[in-house]
């Protein structure tokens, strides 16, 4: 199986999506499952794992709704209060929906970078791993030292990285603090790493594979191909291309470099983090 590990789905307003500006025209419009499922079968994906894109418990039962309706998404990354006083209560509703495999906070916009340090947010990640669910870490660069702190409290919770923690690839002038704050989160054997969401976090005009390979190679050699995972993050990876030339960047470097571990990082490593 074939599983792109990370998509989203919309219907597109601004009071939800404000941070698609307006220069974004691409991906201001709806965004279902209809719309992906022609994309995959011409590119030979045969299921994914839609990741939230709002910040809300209404998110999470649309996208277990959308899971129910259409085969192909095997898993649901939602999002929930993890600093709610039910929260136990919570999980214990969300244990009827087996599509639903983990959460998401949007930790790269908190200005406060202490925020994933919280107790109270660290006490809702430890019940999350109780209940068996997995976490998208979703963060900037230079929150890699408060991630790194925060897994240490984290050691039963499986947890991946997404868009290889957003260095800033157009200028690659945080390329040495990524590259230590990548190493020193890959030796937490909970951990793994999507490679996806590159192309935005650099010229979405005029960028050439070449210029994720130093990235790639950090990423393969901290984490080893048996913990990353290939992601699309259709359709903001639109704003720099087609999905195939999105995917051929990941594509090219695995055949080329770990050819073995194909079908591993294309479906294999997905299926094990969340145990579809």
């Amino acid at each position: 199986m074939n599983i792109d590990a990370h998509q989203h789905f919309w219907l597109f307003n601004e009071e939800d999506y404000g941070w698609i500006g307006e220069h974004q025209s691409v991906i201001r419009r709806d965004f279902l499952p209809e719309t992906l499922l022609p994309i995959y079968k011409q590119n030979n994906i045969d299921a994914c794992v839609a990741v939230q894109a709002r910040q809300s418990e209404k998110e999470t039962r649309w996208l277990i709704k959308l899971a129910q309706q259409h085969q192909f998404i095997k898993a649901v990354v939602g999002w929930i209060d993890l600093k709610a006083v039910d929260l136990a209560e919570q999980l214990t509703h969300y244990q009827a929906f087996p599509m639903l495999k983990g959460f998401r906070h949007v930790l790269q916009d908190e200005a406060d970078s202490q925020f994933m340090l919280d107790k109270d947010f660290i006490q809702g990640l430890k019940l999350l791993a109780e209940f068996g669910y997995r976490y998208d870490l979703l963060i900037l660069a230079k929150q890699l030292p408060q991630a790194n702190e925060l897994l240490q409290h984290l050691p039963q919770l499986p947890i991946v990285l997404d868009h290889i923690g957003k260095p800033s690839i157009e200028t690659g002038e945080d390329f040495d603090q990524w590259q230590r704050g990548i190493n020193t989160l890959a030796s937490y054997q909970n951990a793994y790493c999507k490679v996806s969401g590159m192309v935005t976090e650099t010229d979405v005009n005029n960028w050439q594979e070449q210029d994720f390979n130093q990235y790639l190679d950090v990423i393969f050699n901290a984490f080893g191909p048996e913990r990353i995972m290939y992601g699309s993050d259709w359709p903001v990876c639109l704003l720099g291309g087609k999905y195939e030339a999105i995917k051929a960047i990941i594509e090219n470097y695995v055949e080329k470099n770990y050819p073995q571990y194909k079908q591993a990082v294309f479906g294999g490593n997905a299926k094990t983090f969340y145990q579809i």
